[in-house]
């Protein structure tokens, strides 16, 4: 990945957080890893740990969020999350995984999408 990717995917971060805490979620955990995968943010929403992942595009892309995570990262975040409630002693915690699309538009606009409960086990 190079530096100009990878300062792209931290803004997308950083601003997916933003987005969630104006929504009255509690950031936990960011960049939760394991040797099977990573959790771009972890964070509560009501009774809910919610597991998300951050998708970036440019003007350039024609996918909706829920299509461009492989089935491959789906499984490989879905372990990093067992693992995190596993480390966290979270057993009975009501769990879901949520996808913030950060749109960057050719004009500089910038929109933000959030899918609930986008994809599970």
């Amino acid at each position: 990945m190079g530096q100009e990717s990878y300062n792209l995917g931290k803004d997308g971060e950083e601003r997916a957080c933003n987005f969630l805490q104006q929504k009255e979620f509690r950031i936990i955990e960011r960049n939760f890893r394991s040797r099977q995968g990573e959790i771009d943010i972890i964070a509560k929403d009501q009774d809910f740990l919610v597991f998300v992942e951050v998708k970036n595009y440019s003007h350039k892309s024609f996918f909706t969020p829920i299509y461009a995570i492989r089935k491959s990262k789906k499984e490989s975040i879905i372990h990093a999350a067992k693992l995190y409630i596993y480390k966290k002693k979270l057993y009975n915690t009501l769990c879901r995984f949520d996808v913030v699309a950060i749109y960057r538009h050719i004009s500089g606009e910038i929109i933000i999408d959030h899918i609930k409960n986008s994809f599970g086990i």
